[in-house]
């Protein structure tokens, strides 16, 4: 067993983040359950742009496996390259 610090790892003093920060947290799946248009992380994209936040945390799920077209196999591409192309949005849309 390690002891522990005797300093703390920030000074009290020193703010890491001076003054207040607005924080986002969204949490997929960002498609509806129907299609894989990716409309919700739209809305969330144009959110981000009107007001945006100091820091912005997504947690999946990005695509929902009881995404109606997942679970018939109907994907026109494999799941990494939706996924790429679901960051790839995220990526454009916060520029």
């Amino acid at each position: 067993n390690l002891p522990f610090p005797q300093k703390p790892l920030f000074s009290p003093q020193i703010p890491f983040f001076p003054g207040e920060r607005q924080v986002l947290v969204a949490c997929g799946p960002f498609t509806p359950s129907d299609s894989l248009a990716f409309e919700p992380l739209s809305d969330l994209l144009d959110l981000l742009g009107r007001d945006p936040p100091d820091v912005c945390v997504l947690f999946g799920p990005f695509l929902d496996s009881k995404n109606e077209q997942v679970e018939s196999c109907q994907l026109l591409s494999p799941f990494p390259d939706v996924f790429r192309l679901c960051l790839r949005t995220i990526v454009e849309g916060t520029r």
